[in-house]
């Protein structure tokens, strides 16, 4: 009987449970493959689980934590080693070619403008390190066995270094969410929610000030903020709730773990997507959309390609163009006026999400992909 092949997830920057990487990716994967490892940071104490195999490293400094994820990757032995960070593409190399292993690279983003546009420093600091980052993944993934990506806009930019592509969305897992959203009943609290990423290049307070204008028709009414921020941030937008009176209107809570997520969207009336069209996100594709859809709760989004295919085409949303406090605060106000409109879009939404765009679809890709480099 031939041996299952022994297959590793390499992240240096994710949780050990992502969502993407391990209950969609590495879950499904562990069906077919029983040997099967996650080298991550340890920001869980965990060692096995859905016969998954966890090596955790205790995060440092960057360059620490590279060698500690090469160090483990080394011992763990694979066969196959599937890397979510650029940065450890040349220690990837290392493996595919003095240790005669397979290599597939999964890109997230556009690595040049995730940097311009997420770092804390200016663009005359940063554009230097965006550079340089993006000439290494592109140089690097040029030597790997397969790549994937998860939309055909961050796929453009390896066709010129690579011709094995694939793309991966990352739509949701139907049935994670399918048991919960069959048992929707209405919703007792007008509670408008965002979670994820709350950093500036998502456009946080443009989703507080809205609150202002919401909050004259609808003094009930509360926005939800959920997600891990930084300290330098946060006083950030303390200070634009007390500037604008919304103590007793928006809510922060921490970040929570992706298998709580449904029962959190369950008692929400409207989801709010990223409010930011930067070039980074016109690439990518936000997870959060398709929760809120999967859940019969309609979207309101900016205008990036992803959302103009799967919120506005749809019909399971509407896109804030341009995305200012003025036009949110308008748009949460109009569909609060119109539940009837809301319950269409969320009946759009679960339709499409059911039908095409849900993690089902995605399977079938990924076997493909592993069967060939594993030839």
């Amino acid at each position: 009987m031939k041996k299952s092949p022994r297959i590793c997830h390499i992240t240096i920057g994710h949780n050990p449970l992502d969502d993407r990487i391990f209950y969609k990716e590495v879950c499904f994967l562990a069906l077919k493959y029983k040997d099967i490892y996650i080298i991550a940071p340890e920001r869980q104490k965990i060692k096995e689980k859905n016969g998954v195999k966890f090596s955790l490293f205790k995060e440092s400094n960057f360059f620490s934590n590279l060698i500690h994820a090469f160090k483990a990757a080394k011992n763990i032995k694979a066969d196959l080693y599937h890397i979510h960070e650029f940065e450890f593409l040349p220690f990837a190399l290392v493996l595919k070619y003095k240790y005669q292993k397979k290599v597939i690279y999964d890109a997230h983003e556009t690595i040049f403008f995730f940097f311009m546009e997420f770092s804390r420093h200016s663009k005359c600091i940063t554009i230097l390190p965006a550079i340089f980052a993006q000439s290494l993944e592109w140089f690097c993934s040029h030597f790997v066995d397969h790549i994937i990506t998860v939309t055909p806009w961050v796929a453009k930019g390896f066709k010129p270094f690579h011709k094995r592509i694939s793309i991966i969305y990352n739509y949701p897992i139907l049935n994670f969410f399918s048991s919960l959203s069959k048992k929707i009943k209405k919703k007792r609290e007008q509670i408008i929610l965002y979670h994820g990423q709350i950093v500036p290049a998502r456009n946080i307070d443009v989703m507080l000030k809205a609150m202002s204008l919401v909050k004259k028709d609808f003094p009930n009414a509360k926005l939800l903020i959920v997600g891990e921020v930084a300290d330098s941030y946060k006083i950030q937008l303390e200070q634009i709730v007390k500037q604008n009176y919304l103590e007793n209107v928006i809510e922060f809570r921490k970040h929570i773990p992706y298998i709580n997520v449904p029962e959190l969207i369950k008692e929400v009336t409207i989801g709010l997507s990223s409010m930011a069209p930067n070039e980074s996100f016109k690439r990518s594709i936000q997870i959060k959309p398709f929760e809120f859809m999967t859940m019969g709760v309609p979207v309101l989004g900016c205008r990036v390609p992803s959302t103009e295919i799967f919120i506005e085409q749809t019909g399971s949303g509407i896109l804030i163009d341009p995305p200012t406090a003025e036009n949110l605060g308008k748009t949460i106000n109009y569909l609060l006026q119109n539940p009837e409109v809301m319950e269409q879009m969320g009946k759009n939404g679960r339709k499409a999400v059911s039908e095409k765009y849900n993690w089902l679809a995605m399977e079938e890709r990924l076997l493909c992909i592993y069967d060939k480099v594993l030839q």
